[in-house]
This record gives structure tokens, C-alpha cells and sequence, in this order.
């Protein structure tokens, strides 16, 4: 191909590492456009050469393919029946691409920070007979102004990946009457609800010095997790680093970890603007108990959580959490899109939403007071009760509902508790 093609390549990866360096990437949620895919611009090389192409999208109703293209009929080298593919770079553009328009989808190459996001990375190698034309799946992510070193193929299945964003900022506290430092901390992410297999990340934050006025900052380390239309579970686990500022027996171990949901991760958005989040914010040794769904490995604690989900004509969402260790039961609820005012809520007896049953706890405040939804219709609730020997016994919290209500006692949402 001509020195424009591969001109037009290098100016992309350009501007995409100046926008990477100004801090762009962490403004938005990345969201798949709404536009549909039209061209895909596609670099491989075979036996003969290299092509740098850019060739139409059809849609047959089900699935994105090049459409057919003399620039992808591949030339076979004389004498031989088959010629050597290596497909290295893939574009999906919603437009016919020019020199400023960026790709709305992207494949992730091998090496790159997203190649666990996709089963087949790029490069993507294969052999092309004389005379056939094959079809190959190229998986593609959504593209959102970021550096994420992708690429793609010929006659294509597009199969684009959406993804959420997840932060976290510590404080570490060498008493619980101490000062708080800013942590250090190392977090390895898994897909699914058990660190099994090579973590998707591994990342530390930064600790750093403010040369002005002495004090230690941090951002909040951020991860983008891939979210499908099903209900996607990461695992996460934080390590305790030292940092220039303190030094702790504990450096080196796992402080937090556990399984969450891209659903408990979306209670972090805010319900007006779906591009801002608070983040999930923990406090090690400083005597607080960090929110769920993380907790603390070490500590022998069985822990429930249930998604609560509206009933009748109600829009209440959320998430109910009980930890049980020894015979302390600590109840946690965060839902939305709730009445502002008190909020009822119980464990109800039966395990079935279908029939939970009569409530057998009140998740209240001391003095019988109940919970309440902010202005916005948002409610976070936690508190620790002392159970007797027989409450314990008699708990069964694998086998209980949580309801929450209107003040009438109108019921609103209710989850069932399971075990994690």
C-alpha cells in the first residue's frame, strides 16, 4: 500500500497517546457508540506483502462482516496452495475513516493492557487456501478516546465489548486512634468470583510527595471491567503496601478482598449523570469497617449478600449485605431510586422472594428508628447487633429474605440472601 495508509496509522496512535497523556482517559465511562459499524480498515501482511485496506460492513441481521473487497482477494505465491495470514491492526469506524476520525470499536493486541479482555488478541495468524474464502471471528472492544493498543482482519464477525469503570482510594492507620495516612496498596483483578487464573490486572498506586507542602497524595486507582449484557463478577483482592511515608507489619498482605458485581458497581454511579462515581473508598486500621462487598480475608466471618430488586410498581434497586462472626451480625443495605423519608426494612423469614414470609429482624438504629432515603431517594445503611447463643443457632441466613418498605410498610424490593 501507498505511504498514505501507513501515514494515516501512525497519526491515530498519535493523537490517541497525547490524549492518553493530558489524563482524557479517565474523564467518562467508556460506552459503545450508538453509531453503526460501516468500514473497518484492516493491516496485514502474507506471503506477497502487506495490505493496509479499508473495505464496507454489511450487517446480515445478526452479525457484522467486511463486505467482499478486490483489496482482501490475498494472492497465493506460485507453486503453493496456501499463503501465510497475520492480521495485525483492526478499526471499526462508523464513518468512512479521514485523517481525524477515530474508530468507534477496536481489536486489543497481545501484549496491550485489554488482551484478557478478548479470547484471541492480535496479531492473529492463520493459513488462507487457494480458492476459499474464509470467514474469522475478530473480537473488538468499544473505543472511548483511549490508548488501548488495538487492532483486527478479513471477512469479520464483530463482537463488541462494553466496559465499566471501577475506583478505589485507602487510608492506612497504624492505630485506630492514629493518624490516617494515604495508603499504598497493590490490587490484582480477576473475571469471575475466585482468583483462578492470571489475574486481568495487577496494579499498585502511587504514593507522592507534594514538593510545596510536604504532604503525601494519591489518585484513586481505576479499573476498566469488561461488562456484558449478563451479570459480569470480578474478584478483588488488596494488598497493603509501605510507602515513603510509613511502614507496617502488615506490608505484603491481603487486606481486602472478595467478589463484585458489574450491578454492585453501578450503585457507585450517580442516577443524573452516568459519568460520575463515588469511588469505593476503605480504611485499614483506622477502626471503621469497610463497606462490602471486600472484607477482610483473615477474619473467620460468614458473609450473605442479596440484590435486591423492585416489586409492584416500585423502582427501588439495590443490595443487602449481613456478616456474621462469633455472634456479632453486621447489616448492610444500599439502594436507590426510594422515596426520601423512612425506610422500613427487615429479614423476613422465608428464603423465597416469591414468599418471603413474616419479618423476623428489624434492620433499624438504636431506639427503633429506621433508616432513611436521602433527598435523591438513596439509602445507605449499616449497624452491628450482639446476637444470643440461640439467635445464632436459629439464624440460617442462606434461607432468609430482605425486604425493604415505604413508610406505610408498603413493600418496595426484596433479595435473597446467598452466601459468598
Amino acid at each position: 500500500m501507498g505511504t498514505d495508509g501507513e501515514m494515516a496509522s501512525i497519526s491515530l496512535g498519535a493523537v490517541l497517546n497525547d490524549l492518553d497523556r493530558q489524563g482524557l482517559l479517565k474523564q467518562a465511562i467508556p460506552e459503545c457508540s450508538e453509531d453503526a459499524p460501516m468500514y473497518v480498515r484492516v493491516v496485514l501482511t502474507h506471503d506477497l506483502g502487506e495490505e493496509d485496506v479499508v473495505v464496507p460492513v454489511n450487517f446480515d441481521g445478526t452479525t457484522y462482516f467486511t463486505d467482499y473487497d478486490e483489496e482482501l482477494a490475498i494472492p497465493i505465491p506460485a507453486g503453493e496452495t496456501t499463503t501465510s495470514i497475520s492480521v495485525s491492526d483492526f478499526w471499526v469506524y462508523s464513518e468512512e475513516p479521514g485523517e481525524s476520525t477515530l474508530p468507534i470499536w477496536v481489536a486489543p493486541k497481545e501484549g496491550s493492557e485489554y488482551e484478557n479482555f478478548v479470547n484471541d488478541p492480535l496479531p492473529m495468524n492463520f493459513e488462507l487456501r487457494a480458492g476459499s474464502k474464509k470467514y474469522v471471528d475478530v473480537e473488538v472492544l468499544c473505543f472511548d478516546d483511549r490508548d488501548v493498543n488495538l487492532y483486527g482482519y478479513q471477512f469479520f464477525d464483530l463482537i463488541p465489548i462494553p466496559m465499566i469503570k471501577f475506583c478505589l482510594f485507602g487510608n492506612f492507620c497504624p492505630s485506630e486512634d492514629g493518624r490516617h495516612y494515604v495508603a499504598g496498596y497493590t490490587v490484582n483483578v480477576w473475571q469471575g468470583d475466585a482468583p483462578v487464573g492470571d489475574p486481568i490486572y495487577t496494579e499498585s498506586n502511587v504514593v507522592d510527595e507534594d514538593d510545596a507542602t510536604g504532604d503525601y497524595y494519591s489518585d484513586p486507582l481505576c479499573f476498566w471491567l469488561p461488562d456484558t449484557d449478563e451479570t459480569d463478577t470480578y474478584y478483588f483482592e488488596i494488598t497493603l503496601d509501605n510507602t515513603d511515608e510509613y511502614s507496617s507489619d502488615d506490608a505484603g498482605e491481603v487486606i481486602l478482598a472478595g467478589p463484585i458485581t458489574d450491578d454492585e458497581i453501578k450503585m457507585f454511579y450517580s442516577e443524573d449523570d452516568d459519568s460520575t462515581m463515588d469511588y469505593y473508598h476503605f480504611n485499614y486500621g483506622c477502626g471503621n469497617d469497610n463497606p462490602p462487598p471486600f472484607d477482610d480475608p483473615r477474619t473467620e466471618a460468614k458473609r450473605y449478600k442479596a440484590c435486591l430488586k423492585n416489586l409492584g410498581d416500585s423502582n427501588a434497586v439495590g443490595f443487602a449485605y449481613l456478616k456474621l462472626q462469633g455472634n456479632q451480625l453486621t447489616a448492610t443495605t444500599a439502594a436507590t431510586e426510594l422515596t426520601p423519608g423512612d425506610v422500613p426494612q427487615h429479614i423476613h423469614e422465608n428464603a423465597t422472594c416469591a414468599d418471603y414470609g413474616s419479618p423476623i429482624w428489624d434492620l433499624d438504629y438504636t431506639g427503633d428508628v429506621w433508616p432513611e432515603a436521602d433527598g435523591a431517594g438513596n439509602l445507605f445503611y449499616t449497624r452491628t447487633f450482639t446476637l444470643t447463643p440461640a439467635q445464632v443457632a436459629a439464624a440460617n441466613l442462606d434461607f432468609r429474605t430482605a425486604v425493604l418498605h415505604e413508610s406505610d410498610m408498603t413493600p418496595l424490593a426484596c433479595g435473597e440472601f446467598e452466601e459468598y
